[in-house]
């Protein structure tokens, strides 16, 4: 078996470690048995002989120490290592499938609104207002929803945003949060985009919860809805807070096929009397 320099110094200090641990057991237990003897004589030669195992294994330790700190260098000073031959692992190429694209695809331009809409109080519905419009910021409103029913607790149900003629009333409720006390509550109802009606009045309902604007049933009885879009725009002074959107449907006026048209000409009637003629 080969052995190189730094093996032999690692066993060699294995086996120091051992010698340590073992002379120091067996001086401790001389010196243990040396404290039960009655004999001086006998009792004096076990501490000595303790006592050199002590010794012992302090300048085994010592020894050991010496090897590991400075015995590898003094052994390379005098046998120097001879080089090894180590393989080098190389690198080996894969070749891989590039993918080739068959089409190319051509940026395209998207356009980008430089403005957004931000609905604003009609002029119809300032005119109506008497008290100053303060801007608001703080009150929360959800988007608006649309029924024909309200129940018992004033909350709309069986919402959509469709509805067929012949329609008797619709309401547009919302909830909302974070309202306060004395300011000016609009809703404004367009049809097609123009003005429609509005209502509008000086909040002093609760700060929070849900409720509903029906006032232009009062201004549109049943036969004026038409068919088309129509959109609810809620303001809290001037500030715009939700939107909703319903359309209309109606049916188109046909021609009745069970109706004719007559026309009567009033013809001069030519009656021919025949006359007979007698002959030369």
């Amino acid at each position: 078996m080969n052995l190189d320099i730094d093996t032999t110094f690692k066993v060699f200090l294995v086996l120091l470690g051992i010698g340590v641990i073992a002379s120091l057991v067996m001086a401790f237990k001389s010196l243990n048995a040396a404290r039960n003897l009655k004999f001086y004589r006998k009792r004096q030669d076990l501490i000595e002989y303790g006592w050199r195992l002590i010794f012992f294994a302090i300048l085994m330790a010592g020894v050991g120490f010496m090897f590991y700190r400075f015995g590898e260098p003094v052994a390379y000073h005098y046998f120097p290592p001879s080089p090894t031959i180590t393989r080098t692992p190389t690198i080996t190429t894969t070749p891989t499938i590039t993918l080739t694209l068959q089409n190319t695809l051509t940026p395209t331009i998207t356009e980008t609104l430089a403005q957004t809409y931000t609905p604003m109080l009609p002029s119809e519905a300032i005119a109506t207002i008497i008290t100053p419009l303060i801007p608001d910021t703080e009150s929360i409103f959800s988007p608006i929803q649309f029924s024909e029913e309200v129940d018992e607790d004033g909350l709309i149900i069986n919402t959509t945003d469709t509805f067929t003629l012949p329609i008797t009333e619709i309401y547009a409720g919302y909830t909302f949060d974070k309202m306060t006390t004395g300011v000016r509550w609009t809703a404004v109802w367009l049809y097609e985009g123009q003005y429609l009606c509005a209502e509008t009045q000086i909040w002093n309902f609760s700060t929070g919860g849900a409720g509903y604007s029906d006032y232009c049933n009062q201004k549109i009885t049943p036969d004026m809805w038409k068919p088309g879009d129509y959109e609810v725009q809620i303001f809290v002074g001037q500030t715009w807070k939700t939107s909703g959107r319903f359309t209309i449907l109606g049916n188109e006026p046909t021609l009745d096929p069970s109706v004719s048209v007559t026309n009567t000409l009033d013809l001069p009637q030519v009656t021919i009397t025949p006359s007979l003629t007698p002959a030369p």
